[in-house]
This record gives C-alpha cells, sequence and structure tokens, in this order.
C-alpha cells in the first residue's frame, strides 16, 4: 500500500507541474513544440536542420528569463512579445554565418546563461547561490528522468522486436518511432521537466546535503588551501630572485582564484563550514595573486602582443578583478553585480566594433610586425617591408621570430593588414638565413626523414552518394576560400557559402595509417609510397577530401607536416 500511495503521489505531482507548466510558460511550450515539429520534418527529409532552426531553442531560453524576470506583475505583457525580435533574424541571410562567428557563440553560450543567473535578481548572495543550485539540480534530473525513461522505453520497443522476430520492415519502421522519440525526448520533454523543476524549487531555495559539504570542506577547500600557499611560496622566488613571472603565470592564477570563489560561493549553502577563517579574509589575500596576474599578463602582451585568446583573458581577469575588490565590502560584495559586469564586458566586446577581439588582435600584431621591421631596419616610408634591406645578424633573432610569427597571425586573419606589408611569412623565413630561421621556423632538422607522397592513378571512391555538394580547385585558392594547412590544422574555407571545417593534423594522420593499417612508428617512406592511393583521403559524417599530395615527416615516429587539398564533397 505504501508503494501504491507513492506511485500516486508521483504521479500527482507530475500531473500538478504540467498543469503548471502550461499556466507559467505558454510561449516557452509554443516554442519548444514547433521545434521538435521542426526537427522531425527535417528528419523524414533527410536533411541537415537550417540555421533558423537553433532560434527556436534560443527564443524558449530567453522566452523563459523574461518570464522569471517578469513575473506576473505589470510588466507580464513583454513576455508575450519577447518572441518577435528573432523573426527578422530568422528571415536574415547572414544567419548562418552569424552563428559562427564570435558575437553568435558568445551570445548563445555565454550570455545568455549569464542572463538566466541574473534574471532572479537575487541580491542577497545565498539566494542567489541557491538559486544556481536549483538550476544545475533542475537540469541534471531533468536530462536523467528523460533519458532514463526513453532507454528503459527503447530496451522494451527492440525487445519486442526481437522476442517476436517482426521483418525487417517492421523494424525499420521501430528504428524510425525510436528516432522519433529521442527527438520528441531531448527537445521537448527534456526542457518542459527542468521547467516543471523550476516551478516547484525555485522559490523554495535548496541547501547542500552530506555529499556537498563532505566535497567543499575536506577536499576542495584544503586543495584551494594548499594551492594558495604554493603561490605564496612563488611570490617568495620572485621577491628572492627579483625575476619577473612567466606569461603562462596568468592562466594558472586565473584558473585558482576563479575556483576559489566559486568554492567560496557554493560555501553559502552549508551548515557546517571547515576554514571560515581563510575564506572570511579570502579577498586580502588573493589580492597578490591578481597583482601577479596583471604582471603576467602585461609581460605576454608586452613580448608577443595581443591575440583573440589574450584579449578574452583580459577581459575575464578584469571581471575577475573587480569581483576580488567588490568582496573586500561585505556590504557591496554581490555575487548578482559579478554576473552582471562580466555580462556588459562581454557584450562590450562583441558588440562595439573598436573593441571586438579580432579588430584589437589585428591592430596589436601589426604594430608588433611594425616595431619589429623597423628594429630590422627594413621598414620602408610607405610601410612596407624591403627584403633587400636585410642584413643578417645573429643578435637579431629575436626580433626576427617577431616579425614572423606577427606576419604568420595576420596571414589568414586580416588580409588587408598582409597587403600593405608586402611580404608573406613564406618570403621572409627564405629571404632568412639559416643562423637565423632556424630559431623560429620548424625546419627538418638533423635525424628527421621527410617523405612526399602523390597519387599514382585516378582513384575509385565508394559512397559518394551520401554527399550533395562538390568543391574543387582548392589549390588555387585565395582570399576568403581555399584549402589551407597551417599550425597542424587544415582549414577548408568554402567562402559565403557555408562555414568552414577544421580537422587537425593528428586526426588526419590517424584515419590514413588506419586505412591501410599501418602505424606512425614502424612505417616506411615505401609503405608510403605503396598505399599512397588508398590512404591520400579523409571522410567522416560531414565531409569527404581527397588530397593531391602529402608531406610526412618523422624523428622518432611519423607526423603530417602538409597536405593539398585536391577537391572535397559534402552533405
Amino acid at each position: 500500500m505504501e508503494l501504491k500511495q507513492k506511485f500516486r503521489n508521483g504521479l500527482k505531482a507530475l500531473r500538478e507541474g504540467a498543469v503548471s507548466v502550461v499556466r507559467r510558460h505558454p510561449v516557452e511550450l509554443v516554442l519548444l513544440l514547433a521545434l521538435t515539429v521542426t526537427m522531425l520534418v527535417y528528419l523524414e527529409r533527410e536533411d541537415t536542420p537550417a540555421s533558423w532552426v537553433t532560434l527556436l531553442g534560443w527564443s524558449a531560453l530567453v522566452q523563459l528569463i523574461v518570464n522569471l524576470l517578469v513575473g506576473q506583475g505589470p510588466w507580464r505583457r513583454i513576455y508575450w512579445v519577447v518572441w518577435l525580435p528573432f523573426v527578422p533574424l530568422a528571415l536574415w541571410p547572414g544567419l548562418p554565418e552569424w552563428l559562427t562567428t564570435p558575437q553568435g557563440l558568445v551570445s548563445l553560450l555565454v550570455l545568455t546563461p549569464l542572463a538566466l543567473l541574473a534574471c532572479r535578481r537575487a541580491r542577497e548572495n545565498r539566494q542567489f547561490v541557491s538559486d544556481v543550485a536549483v538550476y544545475l539540480r533542475s537540469a541534471v534530473l531533468a536530462m536523467l528522468l528523460a533519458y532514463v525513461a526513453y532507454g528503459l522505453f527503447e530496451a522494451i520497443l527492440w525487445s519486442t522486436v526481437v522476442i517476436f522476430g517482426f521483418s525487417s520492415d517492421s523494424d525499420a519502421w521501430v528504428a524510425r518511432l525510436s528516432l522519433w522519440l529521442e527527438i520528441l525526448n531531448q527537445f521537448f520533454v527534456v526542457p518542459v521537466l527542468f521547467m516543471m523543476m523550476l516551478d516547484r524549487w525555485l522559490h523554495r531555495g535548496v541547501s547542500g546535503g552530506r555529499i556537498l559539504e563532505v566535497m567543499l570542506n575536506y577536499i576542495f577547500t584544503p586543495a584551494v588551501v594548499a594551492y594558495a600557499a604554493i603561490l605564496y611560496l612563488y611570490l617568495l622566488k620572485i621577491l628572492f630572485t627579483w625575476r619577473l613571472p612567466d606569461g603562462g603565470v596568468a592562466y594558472l592564477v586565473f584558473g585558482f582564484t576563479i575556483a576559489a570563489l566559486l568554492v567560496k560561493a557554493l560555501r553559502e549553502l552549508l551548515a557546517r563550514r571547515t576554514l571560515d577563517w581563510f575564506y572570511d579574509r579570502f579577498n586580502f589575500l588573493s589580492l597578490p595573486f591578481v597583482a601577479l596576474f596583471w604582471v603576467g599578463v602585461a609581460r605576454r602582451v608586452g613580448e608577443y602582443g595581443l591575440t583573440e585568446m589574450r584579449v578574452w583573458l583580459l577581459a575575464s581577469g578584469a571581471v575577475m578583478s573587480f569581483c576580488v575588490l567588490l568582496f573586500l565590502s561585505r556590504r557591496a560584495g554581490r555575487y548578482l553585480w559579478v554576473v552582471l559586469a562580466a555580462m556588459v564586458t562581454a557584450a562590450m566586446l562583441l558588440y562595439i566594433p573598436p573593441l571586438e577581439p579580432a579588430r584589437l588582435a589585428v591592430r596589436s600584431q601589426t604594430q608588433r610586425a611594425e616595431r619589429a621591421a623597423g628594429r630590422l631596419g627594413i621598414l620602408t616610408a610607405g610601410g612596407r617591408i624591403d627584403l633587400a634591406r636585410f642584413e643578417a645578424d645573429t643578435t637579431q633573432r629575436r626580433t626576427c621570430r617577431d616579425l614572423y610569427e606577427a606576419l604568420d597571425y595576420l596571414e589568414y586573419r586580416d588580409t588587408l593588414a598582409m597587403g600593405r606589408f608586402g611580404v608573406t611569412p613564406d618570403e621572409f623565413r627564405h629571404a632568412v638565413p639559416f643562423a637565423l630561421e632556424e630559431e623560429y621556423v620548424t625546419e627538418a632538422g638533423a635525424g628527421e626523414e621527410e617523405c612526399w607522397v602523390t597519387p599514382s592513378s585516378s582513384r575509385r571512391i565508394e559512397g559518394i552518394d551520401r554527399f550533395r555538394t562538390f568543391y574543387a580547385d582548392f589549390d588555387y585558392a585565395n582570399g576568403s576560400s581555399g584549402g589551407f594547412f597551417v599550425q597542424d590544422t587544415l582549414r577548408l574555407a568554402f567562402g559565403d557559402d557555408r562555414p568552414d571545417f577544421r580537422i587537425t593534423g593528428g586526426a588526419l594522420m590517424e584515419q590514413m595509417l588506419l586505412r591501410v593499417h599501418l602505424d606512425a612508428a614502424s612505417a616506411t617512406e615505401e609503405d608510403f609510397e605503396r598505399e599512397k592511393d588508398r590512404m591520400l583521403f579523409y571522410e567522416d559524417d560531414d565531409i569527404l577530401i581527397l588530397f593531391s599530395s602529402a608531406c610526412f615527416r618523422r624523428d622518432s615516429v611519423w607526423r603530417l607536416d602538409h597536405v593539398a587539398v585536391d577537391c572535397a564533397m559534402t552533405r
């Protein structure tokens, strides 16, 4: 009877939760239903979903954020029209490209989740952390319950097929039903369960259990204290040796400080806490770490200039520093202000053109190239590089490396910036004597073997009916389209036709060798020559690539040094 009563209570809670979701989240339900139906339609058409389908899921999440922000008060009418701006965005021809840009990715993956954290406007820190814990708990349990139920249904469904020996036609129908249920589960059931649990727990809050208490008090807290002690020892080493920290230490300090702040925030949920004296004074104790971070960043940027990654590191460091300084005052220290500061910082970098990371990086590397060329005496009055002026000087190896790295960075990021110098990285490399070149250019050195292979006959490729679009003439690539193998990564650029493909050299090499059953350590040049017609192509679920040549180099094992693309086919 007790089990029966629990089952009835569970059904009652599920029914009440469903009614609550329908009443409180009607627009989200409509958008999720439209997303699910659209995905099913694309499944039946055996086609890749269009870019605008992403907006259905994004708009549903934005609707939830606005719903939690305005509640049931007088601002509720805003909730009913929030989805309207997504309509012209869905009709915008540049949407597919925008979704792959930093603006699109950060908007979806960073700004929107941060907005979800801030929409409850919880100024009290414990309430803010409790809301975040409810979000995580609801998401994890929604996926767990939905996929456990889906897995059990799949087991019953396929067991029935096996037991009763359905025909192949029935088997295909069951497989199609399984795909339908997977899409329904992923795009509708999981979000609905998430909203159902939010409605149930968000106003009740959550507290830390025994497991969280043990993890925070006896695992993470001792680790944070030990790492803080190590960083203080490193600071003492700097004082005694009077040597500035390397730029890489900034990443270590940033990771530690963020981890410590997260542990400190989660401790708000615990009734019993250890080492309170450490966390009560952590913001004062972390001030030297913040200074260490900025010294490391300043040295790295001063030596190597800005890149997009370093711009984002600077922005993240600014938010981290703001958080540490803010919590020096117990009255001012609020996690809500930190989240809002992170949102504002990210939005400024994304949507204010002069502050875009790509522009800042190109500008910095251009200035780095100009400074290096000026020190080498090869920069003309018009801002071009004149290699005829170059004079070998072994004391200028570092300057040569700076110039080459800056040109190499600009080559595939800003053709106009490269064009004004009138020199490519390869041209500069070949103009530099070997005594300088070896410092910054990877060349075949002592003990290395080099093996070039090209196909000797036409190649027969089966199964190309899986692909729809054919691309050729990659060897004549220029500007916005073509095939490039740079920094151990193959980049296939299709211009405005579709997003770029990027495949690491390791993935290419692994598939080539696996196809002909060779090993990178034991293969010989004769093996490559014998199998070249079968190994010079790459295939995955999205693309088929044929190579016109490949270069392998070996010191202890073979590695892929270069490939040239002949043609490609995509879905």
